[in-house]
């Protein structure tokens, strides 16, 4: 073997002029050597002909095959290069040894991994959305709890929102405090194949939407991208983040006591982030990429939205709408119309031609009837004595339904005049006409602008009253006679003496 030193004479001879005869003279090499290292050859032996490998390639086809058909198999029960080389042994004849089944299992392998190219992201282009789920400690028990998180691919700041579940107006829910967290909407956010978004998955990344995703979509204006089966990397930024807040909020396993004060605080989290994390293989921070980001993002909705489910729904006889199992009232002129109605995660919304009729806190109890009084007051008025035992006074604290029946036992019209004591629940509360109500009743009054006097010294604290509308009470209608100055001239008659 030449050494490096010897090929550095032989070229530097080469060029001084010597020929190579004259070089092989003096260096002790052939001539044939001299040729190939002065003409840019390289050192050390090349092999012409690969090595003989007569046991590997005897079964590197039936490898080969078997890899193939594995993979069309579940991805749990492929076969390992120890099980091939059992199966070789046992049924093929095979006399070689592990390794050298290992070995060709490797190469096959390895020649059929996927080739990944690095993709370049424009800011404002791209928000990544996936679930994930934790352990945490809740009302007491340890349960699972639902993960939802939001990466900006540009500038990887994050948001991450935790609930109970992973029901679809809940995902919308998120989505806008997403949206709100980052100060705008991205053009396109990525999706896996999420049922929530998803009814039928097409040919490559064509998807038929479901309607509500539809909608909500539609409403803050941005595109949806969605991943091939099976490839939930194409979004990997979001997938290292479920494991990030894992790892780093999350652990030790969380004690939470109210969920929506633990989110106020993951929020500061994700926020407090900006100026520490920096940006993956680069040394910029994520809250410098973020302030570059944030001013090519979609405008936020100028109002604020209620993002939930939309439907329709028919109002019985009774003026109740069935929504996901329970009855919610509307008022009483919808009754036997279709209303519109938005479900969202805490409250049911409904409308009717555009105008919001009710607002109810939603219940998850199966069959249950949520009522709002006012809505039934125009009834009431029409048929006074069914407000003693009727479902939305008894919903009501006892105070209203003792309020009704004491005022039954004075007649038809005060009964009536007492209704009117509900719409007072347009401006108070339930607790605060409550207790109102309790003070009327000590001191045997019964007419709603008694309550409402009643209301208005407890709000301010304070012996003056407001005025009484009288006119439109005819109880309270007080006629003053007209005085005759005339009379008093009786107090001067003779024999009275003035004091």
């Amino acid at each position: 073997m030449v050494h490096m030193q010897a090929i550095q004479i032989m070229k530097r001879l080469k060029e001084q002029g010597n020929s190579e005869r004259d070089i092989s003279r003096e260096t002790g090499h052939h001539r044939s050597t001299v040729n190939k290292y002065v003409n840019g050859g390289n050192s050390g032996y090349k092999r012409k002909k690969p090595y003989a490998r007569p046991k590997s390639d005897a079964v590197r086809p039936l490898i080969e095959q078997w890899y193939k058909d594995d993979l069309k198999g579940p991805k749990k029960q492929r076969r390992t290069a120890q099980k091939m080389y059992n199966d070789l042994v046992a049924h093929h004849g095979f006399t070689g040894s592990y390794s050298t089944v290992k070995v060709v299992y490797r190469e096959i392998k390895g020649m059929s991994r996927e080739v990944f190219v690095p993709r370049a992201q424009e800011p404002g282009e791209y928000i990544e959305f996936d679930f994930g789920y934790i352990k945490a400690k809740y009302k007491g028990e340890e349960v699972e709890l639902c993960l939802h998180c939001y990466q900006l691919v540009y500038s990887n700041d994050i948001f991450v929102y935790v609930s109970e579940g992973e029901r679809q107006e809940v995902m919308f829910h998120s989505h806008k405090l997403a949206f709100e967290h980052f100060g705008g909407i991205a053009q396109k956010v990525r999706y896996d194949n999420l049922s929530q978004a998803v009814k039928r998955v097409l040919r490559g990344k064509l998807r038929e939407e479901s309607d509500h995703f539809r909608t909500f979509r539609e409403l803050y204006g941005f595109e949806a991208e969605f991943c091939e089966r099976g490839k939930g990397w194409q979004k990997g930024d979001v997938e290292g983040l479920v494991g990030y807040a894992r790892r780093n909020y999350f652990s030790p396993i969380p004690t939470i006591r109210d969920l929506e004060e633990y989110n106020q605080e993951l929020s500061q989290w994700c926020r407090s982030l900006r100026t520490t994390r920096k940006v993956y293989a680069t040394g910029v921070l994520v809250g410098e990429r973020y302030e570059e980001e944030q001013k090519r993002f979609r405008a936020l909705p100028l109002h604020d939205v209620d993002v939930g489910i939309h439907t329709t729904a028919l109002a019985n006889h009774y003026s109740l709408v069935p929504v996901k199992g329970a009855f919610y009232s509307v008022p009483s002129r919808c009754a036997y119309h279709c209303v519109d109605i938005v479900i969202t995660v805490r409250e049911i919304i409904a409308s009717y031609k555009g105008e919001e009729i009710a607002r109810h806190q939603r219940t998850e109890q199966q069959g249950r009837q949520v009522f709002d009084p006012l809505h039934y007051i125009s009834v009431y008025m029409q048929k006074p004595y069914t407000a003693i035992n009727s479902k939305p006074i008894r919903q009501l604290p006892d105070v209203f339904s003792n309020f009704f029946e004491r005022a039954y036992h004075k007649g038809y019209g005060t009964v009536r005049e007492c209704i009117k004591v509900l719409e007072l629940l347009k401006r108070y509360s339930v607790e605060e006409l409550g207790y109102a109500i309790e003070m009327a009743m000590a001191c045997e009054l019964y007419d709603p602008e008694g309550v409402k006097q009643i209301l208005v010294q407890l709000q301010s604290r304070s012996s003056r009253s407001e005025r009484l509308e009288v006119a439109e009470n005819p109880r309270l209608d007080v006629h003053v006679p007209q005085v005759a100055l005339s009379r008093y001239n009786s107090l001067m008659q003779p024999g009275r003496v003035e004091q």
